[in-house]
């Protein structure tokens, strides 16, 4: 399997984690940010299936950090967040050492990359997962420390 190959695998299984998560989530606050962490999945998706397509990354798709910035402030607002259960906050935790993993797994991908617009594809697309990685670190910093004051 080429590192393309593993990358779309990679995106698909986040896809469905993020799914997942957003059908889950026990807040609307937190159903809208894994919906939005899905979409920016698809659009990785979809960049790569372009890109083995036609050896070409036209769709130079860059996240809306701005998007993100804005769905914090309800988290911040939505009284909810003490209570939510530890299940569910010990599996947003695990979500962040997903997204870890991924990160290293773009790693291994750039470093078995074959030509420079593949490298070029991963490294952006590395550079995507991290803020992915941070969202959902901000976000289990912010809910600890909204619970630690129960």
């Amino acid at each position: 399997m080429d590192v393309l190959d593993s990358a779309v695998k990679h995106e698909k299984e986040a896809i469905k984690l993020y799914e997942y998560l957003a059908d889950e989530s026990s807040l609307v606050s937190l159903k809208r940010l894994f919906t939005s962490l899905m979409k920016d999945e698809k659009k990785h998706l979809e960049r790569i299936t372009n890109f083995k397509a036609t050896l070409d990354d036209d769709n130079a798709y860059q996240p809306d950090k701005h998007e993100f910035l804005r769905l914090f402030p309800h988290i911040v607002k939505d009284r909810g967040i003490e209570g939510l259960s530890k299940d569910e906050v010990s599996f947003y935790r695990e979500v962040m050492e997903c997204e870890k993993i991924g990160i290293s797994q773009y790693e291994n991908f750039l470093n078995n990359a074959r030509d420079e617009k593949s490298k070029k594809l991963l490294t952006e697309l590395m550079s995507q997962e991290k803020i992915h990685f941070d969202i959902i670190k901000e976000l289990c910093v912010f809910i600890s420390e909204q619970q630690s004051y129960r």
